[in-house]
């Protein structure tokens, strides 16, 4: 079935009342950007209703920076490295009818919480995810014009709903999620939040792209060697094949056109981002399912 959402998705009869909204966010070694994080989502004109941090054996100081939020979120651990299993027992522990997932780069715009509890007011709404803005790139606007493009361009043909979800910038009902977590895949080639979309539609629950849903995110994947970024991006194509009676053959060439076009892109994208004023030399963003970074 990937056709009309499930019933179960929405509320219940009777008097509307607003979701309760619980954000994780999966952390391994994020010392640098767990505080701006965390400070954005304690900014919301609508608060959260529960912050949850997954520490995901973290070796850094980012417990030490968590330390300073101890009476405003809640913090958990997760010892299996990988943020699959961080973001499984973020989502799984979450108590909001509707669970926020970003990264621990992700920077919520003020309003955030306030749109997605408006987006999930909808009944037939089990997911949403929104495009991207670059806060340390030269020239942000291009990066930006990019990936709202491609965003847009992967949600056209969804009147029965999305395949994907972005892990950056997305929410899905509680509801959606506890009944799909036992499909989900735990292999290290596929993304992971790909999957979980993937998963979603399948099982008939409706996903949708919300332009304006905006999160502002690091460009540190540019940091990557090119053979990395390259594997990276691989990953994007793997996740679809491996589904292709899930998702279907067409979602797979247009996984396959999109990393080829982000290549493209990569040399200059890379070059603006180690020229922007807050670039350090820091690792990059470790590939989303791997323990280790590569050697």
């Amino acid at each position: 079935m990937t056709g009309a959402a499930r019933p179960s998705d929405g509320a219940e009869a009777g008097p509307v009342r607003a979701p309760r909204v619980s954000i994780v966010v999966p952390v391994h070694n994020e010392e640098e950007t767990i505080g701006p994080c965390l400070d954005a989502i304690l900014r919301q004109t609508s608060p959260a209703d529960e912050i949850i941090v997954v520490d995901n054996a973290s070796t850094d100081a980012t417990r030490a920076r968590l330390a300073g939020y101890a009476d405003r979120v809640v913090l958990l651990t997760e010892p299996r490295l990988g943020v699959l299993h961080a973001r499984d027992r973020g989502l799984t522990a979450a108590t909001g009818d509707v669970i926020g997932r970003i990264d621990a780069d992700t920077r919520l715009p003020p309003y955030w919480v306030e749109a997605v509890r408006r987006l999930f007011a909808d009944g037939t709404v089990a997911a949403v995810t929104g495009p991207v803005t670059y806060y340390d790139i030269r020239f942000p606007a291009a990066l930006n014009a990019v990936d709202l493009v491609l965003r847009r361009a992967w949600a056209l043909p969804s009147r029965q709903g999305l395949d994907w979800v972005f892990g950056a910038n997305m929410a899905v009902r509680a509801r959606a999620w506890h009944a799909v977590r036992g499909d989900l895949c735990d292999d290290r080639r596929y993304h992971e939040d790909l999957d979980l979309g993937i998963h979603l539609h399948r099982n008939g629950h409706r996903v949708v792209f919300a332009a304006k849903l905006r999160a502002g995110t690091s460009a540190r994947r540019f940091r990557d060697r090119p053979a990395d970024f390259w594997a990276y991006l691989r990953m994007i194509d793997a996740s679809f094949a491996s589904h292709s009676g899930r998702a279907g053959s067409a979602s797979y060439w247009r996984a396959c056109l999109t990393t080829r076009l982000i290549m493209l892109c990569y040399l200059p994208f890379r070059a603006l981002h180690r020229s922007h004023p807050a670039y350090t030399a820091a690792p990059p963003r470790k590939n989303p399912m791997a323990a280790e970074p590569s050697p």
